[in-house]
């Protein structure tokens, strides 16, 4: 297999990576350990006994209006989940949007997404030192 084969198939976002039935979610909703947020998302994570990450998008009508708006948002998120997720391993993580998330460019998502994962990744770090 060739590299470019290789990157093409990390950058891919499976089944395997997402959070897919109702169990996972409220699992993450009621179990939250690591939590980020500013005024465009909010992250909550737990771990997940698993040596990957998953990703579950709670992107609702009710904070984004459009569905354009709201799958735009979705496509961002998983983007930037795929670049980082090396550094997420075994946490389920659901990200939320919020009404200000809808009009903010791509840039600043994308910045904003890096810090949440990043301090996730710190906030998991820090407990598996002191455990």
């Amino acid at each position: 297999m060739e590299q470019s084969d290789t990157r093409a198939i990390d950058n891919q976002f499976p089944r395997r990576a997402r959070l897919l039935s109702s169990r996972d979610y409220q699992r993450v909703f009621e179990h939250t350990e690591y939590k980020s947020s500013d005024r465009y998302l909010t992250l909550l994570a737990c771990r997940n006994q698993r040596d990957y990450p998953r990703l579950g998008l709670a992107i609702t009508k009710k904070k984004i209006k459009t569905a354009v708006a709201r799958h735009h948002l979705k496509r961002i998120i998983r983007e930037s989940f795929r670049q980082h997720k090396q550094q997420l391993a075994g946490l389920d993580i659901i990200v939320m949007g919020t009404k200000q998330a809808q009009d903010t460019p791509n840039e600043i998502l994308f910045k904003q997404l890096q810090y949440h994962w990043r301090t996730l990744a710190k906030q998991l770090a820090q407990e598996c030192k002191s455990s």
